[in-house]
């Protein structure tokens, strides 16, 4: 993984991270849209360590399941502006990264 990828990939982490850490602090902590969040981690975290894992393929997989967990959390409470952000955010960040990792 070259430095756009580690880059890429520690930035979808921390805003991954910080989505959590925001939820938990005002006290709206939504059990799917964390579960997104930790997968997604746990697939950074896996790829910075685990050099088998730096396959375009993990952060597809991660991206949809994470997405999938939160259309079904948007689809049951909805969403405001901000989560709207953090998942597209996301969302962009995952396909930059499987691209990255196809070079």
């Amino acid at each position: 993984m070259g430095t756009l990828g580690r880059v890429l990939t520690i930035v979808v982490a921390l805003v991954n991270l910080g989505d959590i850490v925001l939820h938990v602090a005002i006290d709206q902590a939504e059990p799917l849209r964390i579960a997104g969040n930790v997968v997604v981690i746990a697939a950074a975290v896996g790829m910075l360590v685990v050099a088998a894992l730096r396959k375009p393929a993990v952060p597809i997989v991660a991206g949809s399941v994470s997405l999938v967990l939160n259309l079904v959390f948007i689809v049951t409470s909805g969403i405001g502006g901000l989560g709207a952000v953090l998942i597209a955010l996301t969302t962009i960040l995952l396909a930059l990264l499987a691209g990255s990792l196809r070079r």
